[in-house]
Formats: structure tokens, sequence, C-alpha cells
């Protein structure tokens, strides 16, 4: 890298940390949700002249659906899957799964029939949407959940769907894509993609269980020091990622929580406070920088999105009103099907319709993870840029919209 390429990318680094204290000391005076007013921010940085030369280095950064995986999603995961008690998680596992799964497949199956009956997408890339879009992205979702400090069992029902819910996505993104492009139909695809799912899903539960136990002899080696003990955390969090997503081709993010869990489960009652408290300062520290990071470039593509949007006719922009409204009705659907579901068959307390509406609307959020599917499809794929519009308008709709007004049903939500 020349030195003025270095230079522009440490300027930019540096001014994007000047910018996310400065917003977090904003956001949190009046009391608006942090990450989603970067991407409030991550807009006006986008509208701001192009000539304004002192934004140059910030514009400079760009963010591939690769940086995204490889840097920031263990950044994210690993310490939310920490955070997860494990007792409430045990209790609540049924309706966790329940919705990660089964609910998933559900409300893609509605988002792909109802975006192929009112859209020009063929049937094949309405499932392709579909697929993407069904999942809650774990990282809007834990960011927006851990800020508002809900109550305890409401953040595990939502943060566990969110951190389970993307291996199911993933793999029906991947097998439908295949389809597309092959041309296959019929039921050994299904057949190969649901022992795929399995696969994935088991396979990088275990990839991160199993790094995770090396991790916790080697803590042992040196218990006395928090400095090691956060470079060992480290290491399991991006080797877990690694390992699966790339040389074993499982599921990196489900890799990630496996590692957070077993990790923490292993860890958390030999920690000295001390220890503890600084593993907990870097880590939120880190999870600071990623979703400063992540919710500007959101903000930012969301600029292009609206420029576009501005450009194109209004039977184009209904298609995404549309896309919205299949997103959220499939939301619906699933959520308070298989939470009736769960309560009639799982010996648990029942989970209210106070709870049911901030599941919905609040733990429906989509993020960084769906756009990352949107741009990997191939460039000459026919249908791409509604493709991305129509995942970069339901994108924008649950951060800006639902993101900023879930508050109100969160305090609903809590025990009298």
């Amino acid at each position: 890298m020349h030195e003025e390429g270095l230079v522009l990318a440490v300027v930019g680094a540096v001014e994007l940390l000047l910018l996310a204290s400065l917003s977090a000391v904003v956001f949190r005076r009046i009391r608006f949700p942090y990450t989603i007013g970067l991407v409030v921010v991550g807009v006006l940085l986008a509208l701001a002249p192009e000539d304004l030369r002192a934004l140059e280095p910030l514009r400079h950064i760009r963010l591939t659906p690769d940086v995204v995986l490889y840097i920031f999603v263990p950044t994210l995961i690993f310490p939310a899957a920490v955070r997860l008690d494990p007792r409430l998680l045990r209790e609540n596992l049924a309706p966790i799964l329940l919705l990660a799964c089964p609910g998933v497949a559900l409300s893609a199956a509605i988002v792909a029939g109802a975006v192929g009956a009112v859209t020009p997408l063929s049937w094949e890339a309405a499932l392709l949407f579909g697929a993407l879009i069904a999942a809650t992205d774990p990282i809007a979702v834990v960011a927006l959940f851990k800020e508002m400090k809900v109550p305890a069992r409401l953040a595990v029902l939502v943060e566990g769907e969110s951190l389970l819910n993307d291996a199911v996505a993933l793999v029906l993104f991947s097998v439908v894509l295949t389809v597309a492009q092959s041309g296959a139909v019929g039921a050994t695809p299904i057949l190969q993609g649901a022992a795929d799912f399995v696969l994935v899903s088991v396979g990088g539960l275990a990839v991160g269980a199993v790094l995770a136990m090396v991790y916790a002899r080697m803590a042992r080696l040196d218990e006395s020091d928090p400095l090691v003990e956060i470079a060992l955390s480290v290491v399991l969090a991006y080797s877990a990622f690694v390992v699966a997503h790339h040389y074993l081709h499982v599921s990196g993010i489900m890799a990630v929580v496996g590692a957070g869990l077993a990790g923490g489960a292993l860890r958390r009652g030999r920690l000295e406070t001390g220890t503890r408290a600084s593993l907990e300062h870097y880590w939120s520290y880190a999870e600071f920088v990623a979703n400063s990071s992540v919710f500007l470039y959101l903000g930012m593509r969301g600029n292009a999105f609206l420029h576009r949007l501005l450009d194109r006719t209004a039977p184009e922009r209904s298609y995404i009103v549309a896309a919205i409204l299949a997103v959220f009705i499939a939301r619906l659907i699933a959520v308070t099907g298989f939470v009736r579901l769960s309560n009639r068959v799982v010996p648990i307390e029942p989970i209210g319709w106070r709870q049911q509406a901030v599941i919905i609307w609040g733990g429906g959020l989509r993020g960084a993870l769906p756009m990352v599917m949107a741009l990997s499809l191939p460039l000459d794929f026919e249908q791409r840029p509604l493709i991305v519009d129509m995942t970069a308008g339901v994108v924008l709709f649950t951060l800006l919209i639902q993101g900023t007004t879930v508050g109100r049903l969160i305090r609903a939500a809590e025990p009298r």
C-alpha cells in the first residue's frame, strides 16, 4: 500500500472513531438508539457535498461483504453468545428453535410467494429474496437489544433466535441459488438442502465447542494476566469463524455462537474479578467500533439506494413497498403461529402477547447480513438490481422505523 493510501486509511479510521464517539454522546443524551442513529449519520455523510475534502478519508473506507463477515461478525457475535444466560437459554430453547428453524423456512416461503406474485421477479429470484431476507440479523438485533436493556427472558428469546437462524437462511439461500443457476428442480435439492442445514449448523457448533475447550486449557496456563485472557478470547472468536466458514465450509456464525457459549461456560467460574472486568471492557470497546463501522456503512449504502429509488418509476417503487409488507406479514404469521404452538406443548411460562409484539417488531430487524447475501449474488444474475434494492428497502425500513419505535413496546412488555 502506498503511503498516501495508508494515510487515508488511518485518517479515515480516526474520523470514524471520532464521529462514533460524538454520535454516542449526542444520541444517548437525547435518548435515541445509538446504532439506529449511526445509520442516519451515515445517510447524512453520503449526502454531504463531494468536494468536502474533510470527509474524503472516511469515504475511502470500503466495507465489502468479506470484510463484514471476517472482521466484524466474530467481534459482534462472540460476546453476544457469551452473555446469553445458559439457564434461560435452556428453558426457552424450544420456542427459540421453532422460530429459528421452521419459522425462518415459513417466512421465506411466505415472502417468496408474495413478491413472486406482485413483482417482476421470477419464482427462483423470489425464493432467493425470501431466503436472504427471512432471517433476522444478529448484528442489528443484538446491538439494539443490548443498548435498550430489555428484560432477561425477552432478550434471550430474541437474541437466541437471531444468533441461530442465520444458518437456516444461508443454507436456503445457497440451495435456491444452486437450483436457479443449474435449473435442477425436484425432491433431491430439497433433501440435499435439509442435509446441508444439519451439517452446516451442527458442524459449526461442534467446531466452536472444540476450539473453546482448547482455549479453556490454554487459558489455565496463566490465569493471573488479563491480557492473556483477552488475547486468547480473540483468537477463539476469529479462529472459530475462519476454520468453520473458510476451511470446513460449515456455518461460521454457528461456530462463533458455539465458541461463545462453550467458552463462557468453561471460563465463567475461573475468572478473577479484575480479569472478568478487563475482558468485558475489551469486548465492549470492540463491539462499539464494529457497530459504528457497520451501521455507518449501512447508512452510506442506504443513500445510494435512495438515489436509485428516486430514478425508479412508481410501479418499481411499489415493488419495494410490497417487499416490506411481505416481510412484516411473514414475521407476524411465523411468530404468532410458532409461539402459540410453543405455549401449548412446552411446559414453560407462556410467552405473552406483549412479548410477542416485541419479538415481531423489534426482533424483526434486518441489517448487514442480508445486504451481504444480496451483494454476493453473481453480477450477471438477471434480476440482481431489483433484489438488492428490495433488500436495502427492507433493511432501512426495519432499522429506521421499527428500530426507533420498539422502545415503547419493550417498556410495555416489562413485568409489572
